[in-house]
């Protein structure tokens, strides 16, 4: 039998550890893949969250995103922010089309899950449970790795507004 050294080994395990985690953010439904899957930590006493992710539709028809919800938090919002006179503006979105053959981005400063009155906070490492509900493909249930903060100097204080 081969005898690899420690670093070929080491290299091999990061490779299959690589591939695992990639495999685990990507969840297929229907003509649906979603993938880059997070939400951000939390800092104590924070009431939101947010979570992200990449919707891509491979189908010849279009599906919506029409509900989300998750244990952790008394209500998932989808909520879309544009600046705004040096203020970041969020508006709540009812639903969220996915367009035939397209690929829908959800990430800071734009489109993202707003997760309402968070029952726990969220701490780095851990993993969430969400889950979303589209029009024609159905539910699909979604393990969420909660990821750090953002570094401090994307934290710059922000103004928000918030209409529904």
């Amino acid at each position: 039998m081969k005898q690899y050294s420690m670093t070929q080994r080491m290299v091999l395990f990061l490779g299959l550890v690589a591939m695992g985690l990639a495999n685990a953010e990507m969840t297929r439904l229907g003509s649906l893949q979603i993938d880059d899957v997070y939400a951000r930590a939390t800092v104590p006493g924070q009431e939101v969250g947010a979570a992200y992710l990449t919707i891509e539709n491979s189908g010849a028809t279009m599906d919506r995103l029409i509900a989300a919800s998750s244990t952790v938090a008394r209500s998932v919002l989808l909520h879309s922010s544009q600046m705004d006179q040096g203020m970041a503006r969020m508006h709540h979105e009812t639903s969220l089309d996915i367009p035939a053959h397209s690929r829908v981005e959800m990430k800071p400063g734009g489109l993202h899950l707003m997760l309402q009155d968070l029952k726990q906070p969220l701490h780095e490492g851990e993993t969430i449970h969400l889950t979303l509900k589209f029009e024609k493909s159905g539910e699909v249930k979604l393990t969420v790795p909660v990821k750090s903060l953002l570094p401090k100097e994307e934290m710059a204080p922000m103004q928000h507004e918030m209409t529904y």
